[in-house]
């Protein structure tokens, strides 16, 4: 269900929590461009006519649980960078072999492959967060809104 989310152009991080004690919750959503241009200007700077990016009744949105992390990060979309020494699959919702998140991981605690096990970086990249989690499993992935079209 990654490789679902991942199709979408973009997404909004809507809820983060723990349900339980050290078990991620994450709520996703779809995002479109509600196609209503408006003239836009940022202090002198005219960008022409531009329309919001929304989620609304016409989106996907999911509900991730991770059963069992190790990390996780939540970062401002506006001071991240791209990394090229990085191995991905995904745009949207990635699944990293091997990342600075996973170094991070795996040298600030005592997690590693052999105990508890392998673990894998999941990154979602939505609109205002990205959102980094070093997981032994997979997300339990649920789709709590289908588009009304």
């Amino acid at each position: 269900m990654i490789d679902q989310i991942d199709k979408h152009k973009w997404l909004y991080l809507t809820a983060i929590g723990e349900p339980e004690d050290n078990t991620l919750r994450l709520v996703i959503e779809e995002a479109r461009s509600d196609k209503n241009l408006q003239p836009t200007k940022i202090g002198d700077l005219d960008l022409g006519k531009t329309s919001r990016i929304v989620s609304d009744a016409k989106c996907f949105a999911y509900e991730l649980i991770f059963e069992w992390y190790v990390a996780y990060s939540v970062r401002d979309e506006s001071y991240t960078q791209f990394d090229e020494t990085e191995v991905r699959t995904g745009q949207s919702a990635c699944v990293y072999t091997k990342s600075k998140f996973l170094d991070y991981a795996r040298s600030s605690t005592f997690a590693t492959d052999e105990y508890p096990g392998p673990i894998t970086h999941y990154g979602f990249n939505c609109l205002n967060h990205i959102v980094d989690v070093a997981a032994l499993e997979e997300p339990n992935i649920k789709v709590i809104r289908t588009p009304n079209k």
